[in-house]
């Protein structure tokens, strides 16, 4: 017995499934997806990511074609799509770990899409001057049909034989966008109020979970993945009891786990307590914490961000059920296995590009770290080198 068995408890989620311990493969875009088709590298590089995880997600994967949000992202749009995702999903699953595959649209930031010339659309039409192309607004049909390409990817995702799916509702995807009263100014039954500005998410959960009652697995899974809260400066789009109300809704209406994502804003380092940069309003709980005790009953939770060391993920878990892991499974795809057997002081959270190379990470995503010169760099997370948009 160690100090971190903890760690390696099963999740059960609302749907009786149970994962094998407590760890999280974090959903990242590997970048490295040919034409949103799965590759050879992104096999290899899942295989060993996932082999000792309780739950392993993939990066996301466009829902259709004007939702596409960098080159490189896996498609589950197409039919067609199938045959590769199946390939992934077995992978994945090789170790033990719950295959999920996380759907997404990426609304205006779809630059993926502007790069093959698909249309790009948003809640409204509205100035964004950090894109170079065109965001039309969205119609109602345009909307409807966003609601049944969801439904249609969750019906890839049963065939390619994952074990669930994950919705992101959260980075500024088109869902969030549709939240955010800075994004949202439409005036119909999309727009609005706060209610109306949650109609498109609930929507999207309802037909999911209709695709998934009628093909009678009733051990799909089905994860939901949130940002607390959306702010510019001292705009806000949410706040923190806005997107509590959505997610009490979403977990009411039934959803098998939920997943934070936290962007850094917890500190779970030197065993220390994490911190956050807010407090829930009236209260003295951290996110993860109020999402805890306002849940209970409902829904498992998973949270991450910064976990580097064993005593990191070990102090995620006393405010969470689970915790998901990002960046630290890059350096050391071993993480997991070397907590099991009690090795944490080999646990490697200093490498370099070559090393990144090393083991095993895909050309695309690998890219994405070197230095523009294509020089090769030491990357050093705790000395506040990051890699940003993973866990």
């Amino acid at each position: 017995m160690t100090k971190y068995e903890k760690l390696f408890e099963p999740v059960t989620f609302s749907n009786g499934v149970k994962a094998q311990n407590r760890f999280m493969l974090a959903p990242m875009c590997d970048d490295s997806a040919e034409n949103g088709q799965v590759t050879e590298q992104q096999l290899e590089y899942m295989k060993t990511r996932a082999a000792n995880v309780g739950i392993a997600v993939t990066g996301y994967a466009y829902v259709n074609d004007s939702g596409d949000q960098v080159p490189g992202q896996l498609s589950v749009a197409h039919d067609k799509d199938i045959n590769g995702l199946a390939k992934l999903a077995t992978v994945m699953k090789a170790g033990g770990a719950k295959a999920i595959l996380q759907l997404s649209h990426a609304g205006r930031g779809a630059g993926g899409s502007v790069a093959k010339g698909y249309r790009v659309y948003a809640p409204s039409k509205l100035s964004f001057p950090w894109l170079d192309y065109d965001v039309d607004e969205m119609t109602t049909a345009d909307i409807e049909q966003v609601i049944r390409d969801y439904a249609q990817a969750t019906k890839r995702a049963i065939a390619a034989g994952f074990d669930g799916i994950e919705i992101h509702n959260c980075n500024h995807d088109l869902l969030q966008q549709f939240f955010s009263a800075s994004a949202n100014h439409r005036t119909d039954e999309w727009g609005g109020s706060r209610e109306k500005r949650m109609a498109l998410p609930l929507a999207i959960q309802r037909a999911v979970k209709k695709v998934i009652a009628e093909s009678e697995n009733a051990n799909f899974i089905l994860g939901w993945r949130i940002s607390p809260q959306e702010k510019h400066g001292d705009e806000i789009g949410y706040d923190i009891d806005d997107m509590f109300a959505q997610t009490k809704k979403v977990a009411e209406l039934g959803i098998d786990y939920l997943n934070i994502s936290l962007n850094l804003s917890a500190d779970y380092s030197n065993s220390v307590r994490p911190s956050y940069d807010v407090k829930v309003k009236g209260t003295d709980k951290s996110f993860p914490e109020y999402y805890r005790a306002a849940l209970r009953g409902y829904c498992p939770i998973y949270i991450g961000s910064n976990v580097l060391t064993a005593d990191d993920a070990l102090a995620a878990v006393t405010d969470a059920e689970g915790v998901y892991v990002g960046r630290e499974l890059l350096m050391d795809p071993d993480f997991v296995q070397k907590i099991a057997e009690d090795r944490p002081e080999e646990i490697v959270n200093t490498t370099t590009i070559e090393k990144l190379k090393a083991v095993g990470l895909p050309d695309g995503f690998v890219d994405n770290y070197a230095d523009k010169d294509g020089s090769t760099r030491v990357v050093s997370y705790r000395n506040g080198i990051p890699l940003p948009g993973l866990d």
